[in-house]
Parts: structure tokens; sequence; C-alpha cells
């Protein structure tokens, strides 16, 4: 799926270490990883520094409570310099030099759901129960995708470094992607990610990078079957002494815990309350908050989905 140089790509590489910023890169050690979609163009010297840290964790999808990589998707392994949020989850190097295309689903029914004007970085959000959103939570705050459905988008790069651009996908095992760039096109016209169907949550990243170091980067975020919040929930802003609802749907049909981190704040009016469970799947309880309130509050289910909800006023 990795358009490069070479037509043999090696498959799902482990790269070498002394990668660090401004020492010699030393040349990938190929070894077999779990996932071979996660594959890497050797001759690269922006793929080798970048991918340096890629599978030394053995993370390749996340645990119930996060404890395999926590909400990253496996960010912390890539090896990064400075980047900047360009919107919609996604960072780059230089958001400028990427464009991209308004994306659709093979489903109608998320099609409709999903509607993103030209250059907009698409939302890669899929939910097993996508079209089940609770009304009584008004919209949530980002447009979901069936997981079985495919969802496709385009994206060109308008900068100066040279192509190839390479295309990488954390996580791999959660999600096939196709019709990325191939090779020295700066245009992908039609990527298409499919999520595989999975009973647990998935958080990850497709990576697209240019072929020599130093390289322009973007990051663009996916995730499956996590717990989706009411758009009025993120941020969740309780006025002094009042209280505001915090509103929120699992994807998986599992029970929401949610905890508290933070002062001024809680799950009941004397501001004790620490942390609510919800009674099936569907959150939708009050936060009261006193003078101050000020943290977030975590929900998590059984299966690996998680979201952090700041709290402030």
């Amino acid at each position: 799926m990795i358009h490069g140089r070479t037509v043999a790509l090696a498959v799902a590489a482990l790269l070498a270490g002394g990668c660090a910023s401004g020492s010699s890169i030393a040349p990938p050690a190929p070894q077999q990883q779990e996932q071979s979609a996660a594959q890497s163009p050797t001759e690269s010297s922006a793929a080798r520094f970048i991918l340096a840290n890629v599978g030394r964790s053995g993370a390749t999808a996340r645990s119930p409570q996060g404890s395999s990589g926590g909400d990253d998707g496996d960010k912390g392994e890539l090896q990064l310099p400075v980047l900047q949020p360009c919107g919609g989850g996604t960072f780059a190097t230089d958001c400028s030099v990427w464009i991209f295309a308004s994306g659709h689903s093979t489903r109608a029914a998320a099609r409709s759901a999903q509607s993103l004007a030209a250059t907009s970085p698409p939302a890669l959000n899929f939910c097993r129960d996508g079209g089940a959103f609770p009304a009584d939570l008004g919209p949530p705050a980002t447009p979901s995708q069936l997981l079985f459905a495919t969802y496709s988008f385009g994206l060109s790069y308008a900068g100066t470094k040279s192509a190839p651009i390479v295309t990488f996908v954390t996580r791999s095992g959660n999600v096939s992607l196709q019709g990325t760039f191939s090779g020295n096109s700066t245009s992908a016209p039609s990527i298409m990610l499919t999520p595989v169907l999975t009973t647990g949550a998935s958080r990850g990243w497709l990576v697209f990078f240019t072929w020599s170091w130093p390289a322009d980067i973007l990051l663009v975020p996916y995730e499956i079957n996590e717990i989706q919040l009411a758009a009025s929930s993120s941020p969740l802003v309780i006025p002094a002494g009042g209280s505001a609802t915090l509103g929120a749907f699992d994807c998986l049909g599992r029970q929401i815990v949610a905890r508290k981190a933070g002062s001024g704040f809680g799950f009941n009016r004397n501001l004790g309350g620490e942390a609510v469970t919800s009674p099936a799947n569907e959150l939708n309880v009050p936060v009261f908050g006193g003078a101050r309130p000020s943290g977030f509050i975590s929900l998590s289910d059984d299966r690996g989905a998680q979201v952090t909800v700041p709290v402030g006023r």
C-alpha cells in the first residue's frame, strides 16, 4: 500500500536507533513486525529518521484503560520534529503545504452526516453504532462513520521537498489503507481507509512525509469504537456555582466510567462526587461547579475506549 521509489518495499521494518536530531542516520535493520501493512521504504532517509522507534513497544492496539500506549495512538513511537496543529486533530511541520479534498463514505447514512469543505482534514472517526447517537444528547462533537464503511478523501502536497510521498499507518492491524501516493506523484485523489472489525477500541495516525530528511510531515488521526462526546460537552463549561450536563455515547455498547481530575467541581452538589458510571452505554449526568471549576474528566470503558473532557467556566 505504500508507494515509493522502489517496487520491493521492506516488509514492516523495525528501524535501527541512533537517529536523534543532529546525529548520523544508521542504516535500517529490517525485521518482521506483527502487522505487514506497516511498511517503509529503506532508501528514504526521512523514513529512517521518523520511524526509528516504531514497533519497539510491540503495541498494535490499545488494551483496556489505554495501558498499551495511551491516547496518542503510537505517536510517541515516531521520531518527530516540532509540529504545529492544523485543525481537526491533525499536525504538520508546515500546514500550508498539505491540501485536503472533500471526503465521503461508502455508506449513504454516513455520507449525510459527514460534510467536509475543501482543504478541511477528514474526521476519520469510526463507530460500530455510529448511527445510534442518542437524540437527547444533541449532535455529537465529531461526526462518526459507520464501522463497516470505507471512507475516502483526497490529499495533495504543494511543498518543495522531494517526492515520493511516503505513507505510514500506526497500529495498522486496525485499518486497511489503499489509494495513497504512487511513484513521484504529489496528489492522491482517493485515499481509502477501511477499519478492521473489532470488539475493542483503537486510536492511531496516518503519517505522510516527503522522501528525504528534513521532511515535510503530516499526521492525520483516526479513531475506531471510541467514546463519542456530545457537542455540548466538548469542552464542558460549568457556570460558577452552577452545573452543566456531561453527555457521551459508547460505540461498543459498554458502560462509561467518568472520573474527575481537578478542583472546584464534582458529580454532586457539594462537589464531593469523584466518579460516576452510566447505567448503559449513554452517559447523561450533571456536573456541579463551585466558584472556579478547573481540570478535566476522564471517560473510559472496559474495552479500551477513552476520552478526556476539559472542564472550565
